[in-house]
């Protein structure tokens, strides 16, 4: 039996599907088999995964007539999925080497429903790789190697990562529990997630990051610019359905509707100008649904967009604008957040102002007036950090000169000893020569005595005997 499927749908990725690829049919797992769905591409993405289906008869190649999108694709992927367990993986990001090998094997080790791994973060524009506590599970890291259910995870469950492609799924699971993914959306993960996990009997972790998340890529499919963000929320609605429906939601009821809340009204300050006023029906639509006793009030009360929830619920769209604009005029949160120069809600007062000049002038002034401090404020901090950066520099500048000059002058001083050294050896030496010189000479002069004085005696001795004769 095949241990791993990798459903990946692709749809005009000629830039990425390589890198995706290679980094699979290299898997260290080799019994694996790689279901690509073509969901229409027109550029060069089929021909890139044709040519690796060429070399490798694990690759299985789907196609899409007319683009479906991944929900479709990845149902597709399932249906023909042969393998133990079903990993999935987008066509722009690629996995280690190893992931599966390492996942596969902590699965099988508890024959678990849901195995988990880390994921690192890759920024296409800026070419970093960076990681946060949501893709590297650090809700859960109480776990540790242990395996778990979600009644062990209540505190932390809706914080963990819902994301598909760092799980693998036992795949005669999924087909128990009936999981497919919505078709026609996106944000698909979400309820599949919640489907899955609340009825999971096991899951565990492998802490290691083995997988590599592409971010801020051109014509991703997560744009929240796009109108296709108004697809969060069906699939947040039918995330709480599912919640609403298990055993769970008596017990955090408040945490699942503040978040339901803050998710969907969070989306909605993210979009573009000229999507909010299709956007507000439908999320005010979805509100109303929403069912909350006289006690859940007083404790939704806390939650952070509580307020927004009611008057979206009760008003119209510019009659909500209205509302917006007098809670942050009243409240002072207009100038209470200076940690960010971009705070939404502030950008938004501020256009809506200019756009009826001849109406709260004085309050437009006082918007103006704090963004040309705070503009002030950001340059004189930024004349600091230079000033201090530069009196850095010069600093380790001259440290620098004056470590060189150290070196240099002990780096002369040595040569100089060396010199030293090398001409007392010299002059040492030359000494020693004249030295044995001289007494060579000395006693080759004693010698010369010697013979002269034994010279003088031989002569006297003939002399005598000359002249006794």
């Amino acid at each position: 039996m095949t241990k791993v499927s990798i459903i990946v749908p692709f749809h005009n990725v000629e830039q990425y599907i390589s890198k995706c690829l290679t980094s699979l049919i290299y898997q260290t797992l080799q019994d694996i088999e790689i279901i690509l769905i073509d969901d229409a591409s027109t550029d060069k993405s089929r021909e890139i995964a044709e040519s690796y289906m060429k070399n490798d008869s694990r690759i299985i190649l789907l196609t899409n007539e007319n683009m479906l999108g991944q929900s479709s694709s990845r149902n597709k992927g399932l249906e023909i999925a042969k393998g133990e367990y079903v990993g999935f993986v987008d066509s722009d990001d690629w996995v280690e080497l190893e992931m599966y090998e390492k996942m596969y094997n902590k699965a099988i080790s508890d024959y678990t429903d849901i195995t988990m791994c880390q994921a690192l973060l890759y920024d296409d524009k800026e070419g970093t790789t960076y990681s946060t506590d949501y893709y590297s599970l650090k809700p859960l890291e109480q776990m540790g190697d242990k395996t778990f259910s979600f009644q062990e995870t209540k505190a932390e469950i809706l914080d963990i990562n819902v994301v598909l492609w760092n799980k693998i799924y036992r795949r005669t699971f999924l087909q128990t529990i009936a999981a497919k993914f919505s078709e026609g959306y996106i944000y698909e993960d979400l309820p599949f997630f919640f489907q899955s996990y609340l009825k999971a009997e096991k899951v565990n972790i492998v802490w290691e990051k083995l997988y590599y998340y592409r971010q801020n890529r051109q014509f991703s499919t997560m744009q929240n610019s796009d109108k296709k963000v108004y697809d969060r929320i069906p699939m947040v609605e039918k995330t709480y359905n599912i919640l609403k429906n298990s055993d769970l939601y008596n017990e955090k009821k408040i945490d699942i509707i503040s978040w339901i809340i803050d998710d969907i009204f969070h989306r909605y300050t993210l979009l573009e100008d000229k999507y909010y006023e299709d956007y507000y029906p439908k999320m005010q639509e979805f509100f109303k649904q929403i069912e909350i006793t006289d006690e859940d009030k007083k404790n939704l009360s806390k939650s952070y967009c509580y307020d927004e929830f009611c008057n979206i619920k009760e008003r119209s769209y510019y009659g909500f604008w209205n509302f917006l604009i007098e809670k942050y005029r009243t409240s002072n949160k207009l100038i209470k957040d200076t940690k960010h120069d971009c705070n939404e809600a502030i950008k938004e007062i501020k256009e809506y102002l200019e756009e009826y000049k001849n109406e709260k002038e004085t309050e437009k002034n006082e918007i103006n007036s704090w963004w040309e401090n705070k503009y002030k404020e950001e340059i004189n901090r930024c004349n600091e950090m230079h000033n201090m950066e530069m009196t850095r520099q010069e600093y380790e500048l001259k440290a620098w000169q004056a470590e060189s000059e150290r070196q240099i002058r002990e780096k002369l001083i040595a040569d100089y000893e060396w010199k030293l050294q090398d001409q007392k050896k010299h002059y040492e030496e030359s000494l020693q020569n004249q030295k044995y010189y001289y007494e060579n000479n000395f006693l080759l002069v004693k010698i010369l005595l010697k013979v002269c004085k034994k010279a003088d005696k031989i002569k006297n001795k003939i002399k005598k005997i000359i002249k006794k004769n």
